[in-house]
């Protein structure tokens, strides 16, 4: 009798066994059947800084910035944040300038109807630092004149952010006249300056 039970358990547990072996794909990642029907709309965000908090370096990368202005310091006048920004170029200009707005790119400069990104050849993702120029002095190594030539500059439009090939650029487009961006009165646009991190 004890020889029965003992062989009616081993069945059992042979039984038992057989059930919990794996078929072949269970544990796999099964494919989704359905079909995705809403896009991923979601974009990433572009890395973009205040100027002159995190970089202060500037290589000038653009014929513009390499002929007129040359390489580029930027500093905070007053080492406090908000207060007035130093522009030092190495041709011998230097410009102090007070942040006035902080303009979205895609948003409208006033010049001929385009962006602030079309306008300083940047992201349209990334805000443009709008500032007032306080003092904008020209040396006579400045052979080209200042940011707009022979006139003074009287506004900048400043963009810092991360590009599409992942290098950290400096944009700078330079105003001059009475009119500041944004404006519907057509800001008069000298030119635009590009920088990458030293």
């Amino acid at each position: 009798m004890l020889k029965s039970v003992l062989a009616a358990a081993m069945l059992g547990m042979l039984a038992l066994a057989g059930c919990a072996q794996e078929t072949p794909g269970d544990g796999e990642a099964k494919a989704r059947s359905n079909n995705v029907t809403r896009p991923e709309t979601r974009v990433d965000p572009v890395p973009q800084e205040e100027p002159a908090v995190a970089r202060s370096e500037w290589e000038a990368v653009n014929e513009k910035a390499r002929s007129v202005t040359g390489n580029l310091r930027v500093s905070l006048a007053r080492g406090v944040r908000g207060g007035p920004l130093i522009f030092a170029f190495a041709n011998g200009i230097t410009v102090e300038a007070q942040g006035y707005e902080v303009a979205p790119a895609d948003s409208r400069s006033g010049v001929g109807g385009q962006s602030f990104a079309a306008v300083v050849g940047g992201d349209p993702r990334v805000d443009a630092y709008l500032y007032r120029v306080i003092s904008e002095n020209v040396s006579r190594t400045a052979t080209h004149g200042g940011l707009c030539g022979e006139a003074v500059a009287t506004h900048l439009a400043v963009s810092e952010f991360v590009d599409g090939s992942g290098r950290w650029v400096f944009k700078i487009a330079a105003f001059r006249g009475d009119v500041a961006p944004p404006s519907g009165a057509d800001p008069l646009l000298c030119d635009a300056f590009s920088y990458t991190a030293d």
